[in-house]
């Protein structure tokens, strides 16, 4: 069990009524940890059903009691209380994928080289965050992101959902917001030399 020794623990959490399906979010998680356009390097998955209007993001919840780092058998999986992050010691890894198929949330997947790759955090300022263009992914302090969320987050997933809502809140303001955050992603690449492929 996580160790929180400065009695604030932070969080990574989803207002899933504010998800757009717009992807964003994986786009400049691969940017940030691989350097290329590339949503399948992603540490979070955008689930989408194609006959429904609701994306529902997967992310790694941290949890408290984390079983990816109970069953790793060498200790790789260490919690970081500075980001409020569960990370992979990559030295220490093994690949027996052991915390992947102990994820409940399936949120410990496999790049292309065949190591594990799980959400980090971003080391306490999440790239997914900052792009997300309906603030669907809120990060801080446990109490003021689940004071934030209010009771939103529980109705979302229980399905009863106002569809209707959503999809007309606020659209021009969703769009420009989402133009922000490609103009965001350009200059990430434009930083690290790279174009969109």
């Amino acid at each position: 069990m996580a160790q929180i020794r400065s009695g604030v623990r932070k969080i990574l959490a989803i207002d899933y009524s504010k998800c757009t399906g717009c992807h964003l979010c994986e786009l400049a998680c691969a940017m940030k940890h691989y350097g290329v356009v590339n949503p399948y390097l992603a540490r979070l998955t955008i689930l989408t059903q194609p006959e429904s209007p609701i994306s529902v993001p997967s992310i790694c919840m941290q949890c408290r009691d984390a079983v990816c780092a109970r069953v790793c058998p060498v200790n790789a999986i260490k919690y970081d209380e500075e980001s409020g992050a569960y990370v992979i010691d990559e030295a220490k890894c093994i690949g027996c994928l052991e915390c992947a198929y102990a994820c409940p949330y399936g949120a410990i997947s496999i790049d292309g080289r065949g190591e594990i790759i799980k959400c980090d955090l971003c080391g306490g300022d999440p790239e997914c965050v900052k792009v997300c263009p309906s603030e669907a992914l809120i990060y801080g302090p446990a109490n003021k992101v689940l004071a934030k969320l209010g009771k939103r987050k529980a109705v979302a997933i229980a399905g009863v959902l106002d569809i209707e809502k959503v999809l007309v809140k606020k659209p021009v303001e969703a769009v420009e917001k989402a133009r922000e955050a490609v103009k965001f992603l350009y200059e990430i690449w434009e930083k690290v030399g790279k174009k969109p492929t």
